[in-house]
């Protein structure tokens, strides 16, 4: 609800208590006032809820922050054991490689190291003969 301040001023924000307030006044004036009453009363139950939302915001805020100090404190322990066992394990893993215990580990590095195209070509028609049959027609 927007109130407008009549020396051209800008219009002012007006809460729900103070609108529900001044609808009470206006009930109470009007003859009403069981209902003004009323309206009075869920004004004030409002204002006291405000209080409470605030109040909860802040404990809210105040949790976080100290969750944020604990997990900082606990970091702060345990960062320099985490990163020494991370070292280990991948000095361990370093360590315990072996390239050679790969599947055709001395083919691969026969053709990467360049045989001689002669010398693959004999072991390919090696394999050949090894696997089939030849014939010679003259």
């Amino acid at each position: 609800m927007n109130i407008e301040n009549q020396n051209t001023q800008p219009a002012t924000r007006e809460t729900m208590a103070e609108y529900l307030d001044r609808l009470a006044v206006d009930q109470i004036e009007a003859g009403m006032d069981a209902t003004g009453a009323d309206i009075k009363a869920a004004a004030a139950e409002i204002r006291k809820l405000q209080i409470e939302i605030g109040r909860m915001a802040n404990a809210q805020s105040y949790a976080a922050d100290r969750e944020a100090q604990l997990s900082a404190a606990i970091f702060g322990l345990i960062e320099d054991h985490v990163q020494t066992f991370v070292e280990n394990e991948v000095q361990t893993a370093i360590d315990d490689y072996d390239p050679t215990d790969h599947y055709n580990f001395a083919d691969a590095v026969a053709e990467q190291v360049g045989e001689s195209g002669e010398d693959r070509t004999r072991e390919i028609v090696r394999e050949v003969i090894e696997n089939g049959s030849l014939s010679f027609h003259a």
